[in-house]
Parts: structure tokens; C-alpha cells; sequence
């Protein structure tokens, strides 16, 4: 489909769930490889030890600070984008993604740089075990190195996505997952790189990715074509982008800081404790690939019917993706506390570690609806453009919430790892009921571009 024929498939088709469903599922399939290669790279990494298992995960919240710039900026200027799309202002539109990645570009390169000399700095502050340190010292920087590239491809997924093409992203997320699940275990065993191996089969498979999407913008081939010219900013343009991004930035930055101030918390439990908190990551993000499509999908129905000022069929989306992830996670919650010992025994076979990670999954495993039902308030903000509230919201939960709590619980009191993941889990109790509420009272329901 070209972009009038998608725009008009998502505005005038009267099967909402079905529409929704229709737009989730190449989502999906892209979610699922994700997935399944988060398995995979993690059953490699923990052929390495349980050091190497570790890696990633105390990695993640320092690198996570200039994805979640990333992600706001794209995701914020994706809604505007949508909006222009149902006001069939199609010029408009691809002007906003690229003053996008401009901004990001310009961001990005020096930022990448810092982070990749501040590595170890933060391992040290983070109370990184030193056997954990030194290998993820090189993830973080081979990991920053790549991080321009990936912002190009993040404003790419996001483009398509305003206009309504998931299928595209999906077709290049197959590509990029077959790339990184070939290079892994040659870069890992093969040429004796170990984690850095696992690092950077993950940024050349990135990096090809970014290259189609700079192919993709200058020819339009895909309904979005951006012109070297259109990586400037004009003022107004700036301002609305400013207006609906910062409050997105401000949160990102602020959760993903939260969760490097959570780093400490956990290492200071112990390695046992770490190595369980990356095995019940990795399958609680299983739920990501039921629920983040869902989420995608409201959202781009919800930008394009606010620029047609079709208010009636924004609430009508959005009501009907509460329901459609209530009932999806609740099925995957389910499913997870009854197989939850299958799971953890295929990446450990250390009986500390094994018991640590069940304990997880049974206590916090069930809030990952509260957190599911804040992201589709989150995903709303941005398609709305209304991102004060939902941003706020998103800092209550790691900063009022998640931090005290788990802190207070784990050695306060002195539940250790049982008291980390109960506090954990209430913050998201606590703020799904806050961004449900939040789009039941449809505050919302008005474009900003008009």
C-alpha cells in the first residue's frame, strides 16, 4: 500500500481491534526476532560465565541514556508527523522527521564520543563487581560508537510508522536479526572476542540497517523522502517539536538515570542477584513482543485520526487497546507463572542463581501489566502530543517509587533479593493505574498541530 491508501485504511476501517491487530502484527514478528535473539545472545554470553551474563545488563542503563534521547525525540516528532499525515499533509510530515534526525544527529556524534571515554567512570560509581567491570567497560564503548548510526534507523522506524507502514520496518528487522544471530557465535567463539564479539555483531547489524534508511529517505521509496535541507529546523517547526519532545527527553533521560541509580542497588546483592536480575529480563521482555506492538499500533491510529479531527475515532482506538493488552498480557502472565522454572533452567544451571531468578519471576512477573498500561499512556502523550503528564508519570515510577522502595525493602528492612523485586513491582502497579486513568479522562483528545 502507498501512504493515501494506508491513510485511508486507518481511518475509515470500522473493525477497530481488527485494525489495530492489522498494524500490530508485522510489530510483532519484529518484536519476536528481537526476542528470540535476546535468547540467544544471552545463552552465548552465558557459555562465557556468569560474569559475561551480567554485561549487558549493568551496560544497559548508561548506554540506554542516549537511546532514550533517541527514542523521545523520534517518538515525539513521529506523532506530529501522523497528524500531518491525517491533515494529508504529506510535505509537512517528512519535514518533521527530518528536522528529527538532524537534531539527533547533531546530538548524537559527540555524545557517543563522552560516553565511550566515561565508561569505566561509571562502572566504578555503578559498584560494578570488578570481574564484571572490565568486560563491560568494552560493551559500553563499542555499543556508544554506534550510536549515530542507530539513531538514523530509529527515525526511519518511526517515520514509517506514522504513515502506517510496519511492514517495512519488519522486513529490515528479519535482515538485521539473521545478520547479528550469524555474526555472535563467530565473533564470540570463533575470533576469541567474547563480549566485545556479542557488542559488536550487535552495531554492524545496526549499522546496516541505518544504511537502508538513509537510502529509503533520499529516494521517498517508502511515502517519506528527506532532503539534506530538511535536517535544518525553521523556529516554528523547532518549537513544536521542542514542546511535545522535551517532556519526553526529560523522562527518558530521568528513567533511564534511575535506572543506572538501580544498578547499585542490585550489584550491591551480589553477582547470584545480577545474573538472575539479566535471566528474568530477558524473559519478562518476552511480553514486549505482545504488548509494545499493540501499543505502536493505538498510537498511530490515535496521531492520524487527531490531524483528521476525527476525536470520536482517537477515543475509540484507545480504548480499545486497553482492552486488547489487558487481555494479551494477562494470557502471557498467566502462561509465565506456570512454565517460569523451565525458562530459568535453560540459562543457569546454578541453583542460587536459578532460585533468585524464580523469585523474580513470581513476584514481579505479574506487574509488568501496570507497566504495560503506562507505556500505552506514554505512547498516547506522543501520539496526542500532550507529553507533560505521561512523563511525569514515568519519573514517579522509578524516582518516587521504584528507588526508595526496592532500596528500603532490600536493606532497610532486609528482604534482600525479595525486597528488591516487591519494590519493583509495586512501582508498577502504582503507575499503570496512573497512565490508565490518564487516558480515561481523554485530556488528550486535541491535535497540536492545528
Amino acid at each position: 500500500m502507498d501512504r493515501e491508501e494506508l491513510r485511508e485504511k486507518i481511518l475509515t476501517s470500522k473493525n477497530m481491534p481488527g485494525l489495530l491487530l492489522w498494524l500490530a502484527m508485522p510489530l510483532v514478528v519484529s518484536g519476536s526476532l528481537d526476542s528470540i535473539y535476546s535468547v540467544i545472545d544471552t545463552f552465548w554470553l552465558s557459555l562465557l560465565g556468569k560474569e559475561a551474563l551480567a554485561t549487558p545488563n549493568v551496560s544497559w542503563p548508561y548506554t540506554s541514556i542516549l537511546f532514550a534521547v533517541g527514542l523521545a525525540i523520534a517518538g515525539a516528532s513521529s506523532g506530529i508527523a501522523g497528524q500531518y499525515i491525517g491533515d494529508k499533509n504529506y510535505k509537512e510530515a517528512s519535514r518533521t522527521m527530518g528536522i528529527a534526525l538532524g537534531i539527533l544527529l547533531l546530538f548524537g556524534v559527540p555524545a557517543s564520543i563522552l560516553f565511550a571515554l566515561s565508561a569505566n567512570k561509571y562502572l566504578v560509581l555503578a559498584n560494578v563487581p570488578e570481574e564484571v567491570r572490565v568486560l563491560a567497560r568494552v560493551y559500553i564503548v563499542i555499543i556508544a560508537a554506534s550510536i549515530p548510526l542507530i539513531y538514523v534507523f530509529l527515525v526511519f522506524n518511526f517515520a514509517l510508522g506514522a504513515v502506517g507502514d510496519t511492514r517495512t520496518p519488519m522486513k529490515i528487522s528479519i535482515a538485521t536479526t539473521l545478520i547479528n544471530a550469524a555474526l555472535d557465535p563467530v565473533l564470540i567463539f570463533l575470533a576469541g572476542w567474547g563480549v566485545a564479539g556479542a557488542a559488536l555483531a550487535t552495531a554492524i547489524a545496526r549499522g546496516s540497517a541505518s544504511l537502508y534508511a538513509i537510502h529509503s529517505f533520499r529516494t521517498g521509496r517508502h511515502g517519506v523522502k528527506i532532503e539534506l535541507a530538511d535536517l535544518k529546523p525553521d523556529v516554528s517547526r523547532l518549537k513544536l517539536i521542542g514542546k511535545v519532545a522535551l517532556p519526553i527527553v526529560f523522562q527518558r533521560v530521568g528513567v533511564t538515570l534511575g535506572f543506572t541509580s538501580m544498578v547499585p542497588i542490585i550489584s550491591g546483592l551480589g553477582t547470584p542477584v545480577l545474573a538472575a536480575y539479566a535471566i528474568g529480563q530477558v524473559v519478562l521482555h518476552i511480553d514486549h513482543v505482545i504488548a509494545f506492538p499493540l501499543i505502536r499500533a493505538t498510537s498511530i491510529v490515535v496521531a492520524q485520526s487527531l490531524g483528521a479531527e476525527k476525536i470520536d475515532r482517537a477515543r475509540k482506538a484507545a480504548f480499545s487497546g486497553i482492552a486488547m493488552i489487558v487481555a494479551a498480557v494477562g494470557i502471557f502472565i498467566a502462561v509465565l507463572l506456570a512454565i517460569r522454572n523451565l525458562f530459568v533452567d535453560i540459562f543457569t544451571d546454578d541453583p542460587v542463581v536459578a532460585q533468585i531468578a524464580k523469585d523474580m519471576l513470581l513476584i514481579f512477573g505479574p506487574s509488568v501489566l501496570g507497566f504495560n498500561l503506562l507505556m500505552l499512556s506514554d505512547s498516547i502523550g506522543r501520539a496526542s502530543g500532550h507529553t507533560l503528564f505521561v512523563s511525569l508519570a514515568g519519573l514517579t515510577r522509578l524516582w518516587l517509587l521504584r528507588i526508595p522502595l526496592s532500596w528500603f525493602l532490600a536493606y532497610k528492612l532486609g528482604y534482600n533479593d525479595t525486597g528488591l523485586w516487591a519494590g519493583m513491582a509495586i512501582s508498577n502497579y502504582v503507575s499503570g493505574i496512573i497512565g490508565l486513568a490518564w487516558i480515561l479522562r481523554g485530556s488528550w483528545c486535541k491535535p497540536v498541530i492545528k
